[in-house]
């Protein structure tokens, strides 16, 4: 594991996970952090030895409790704005075309700008003691939140009650909500993130690609007749059974060994 100061880095072959680590912080969002989070990304995406990506955050107690408000109460009282505000670098996945899929492993707190991120993951596995919410309604901040849980698929019922009180769902009710896919216990978390990250490595590269470029030109956002039409386009050749991958898997089944996507 590589050791930057504010994000760390491991890799175990198509699978990289990194760690926000600002652990004193409850690993909240100050411009390093976020910079570096902007370039994770960014290297990630072009990176064609890598097929999938983890986020996390070091230290048991949060995966990351949002804006680092010290600093912006600092930066504030000068009259300015943070850097990330002026240029839109937020450290969130969903600002890049990434291409491929990134799981989130959440534990413990997860607010705010953090559960941005955490939104923008297409997989997000959870401790049980992880939390989820949205505060700013109790720091007079503006919040974007209620369209991103609702696009997330919770309830607008459930979504009105967390932004208006600025209370946390726990883990059980994440998942009850399908804010989650999965709850383990603290100890397993990440064994379980780096197990499913192997597990979508080994897949067609191809195949995940197209899907996940296909969610994120928001075709699973629209009705079965208009997804349909856009589907096969936007996926390419995917969708064909001469694909070197097509040809592999349909080898490796009728020879019974584990197939070997390129």
């Amino acid at each position: 594991m590589s050791t930057d100061s504010v994000l760390l880095r491991e890799r175990r072959g198509a699978v990289i996970c990194a760690t926000m680590n600002r652990p004193h912080a409850l690993n909240s969002l100050d411009s390093a952090l976020r910079q570096a989070l902007t370039e994770f990304w960014a290297e990630f995406r072009d990176d064609k030895d890598l097929r999938v990506a983890i986020i996390t955050g070091a230290g048991g107690r949060a995966f990351s409790t949002g804006r680092d408000l010290k600093e912006t109460a600092n930066i504030n009282a000068d009259g300015s704005r943070p850097a990330y505000e002026l240029s839109g670098e937020y450290g969130y996945p969903s600002s890049f075309q990434l291409g491929k899929p990134v799981i989130a492993a959440i534990d413990g707190h997860c607010l705010a700008s953090g559960l941005m991120i955490a939104i923008g993951c297409d997989i997000r596995i959870a401790s049980d003691t992880a939390r989820f919410g949205n505060p700013q309604v109790t720091r007079g901040r503006g919040t974007q939140m209620p369209l991103e849980l609702t696009r997330a698929g919770l309830p607008r019922a459930v979504v009105m009650d967390m932004v208006f009180t600025g209370e946390s769902l726990n883990a059980k009710q994440a998942l009850e909500w399908g804010l989650v896919s999965r709850v383990v216990a603290q100890a397993d978390l990440m064994n379980a993130a780096w197990a499913l990250g192997e597990k979508i490595a080994g897949n067609s590269p191809v195949v995940v690609s197209g899907i996940k470029r296909a969610a994120e030109a928001g075709l699973l956002d629209l009705t079965g007749n208009e997804a349909r039409k856009l589907w096969g386009p936007m996926t390419g050749g995917m969708m064909s059974s001469m694909t070197q991958d097509s040809i592999e898997g349909a080898l490796s089944f009728a020879q019974k060994r584990k197939a070997d996507f390129k």
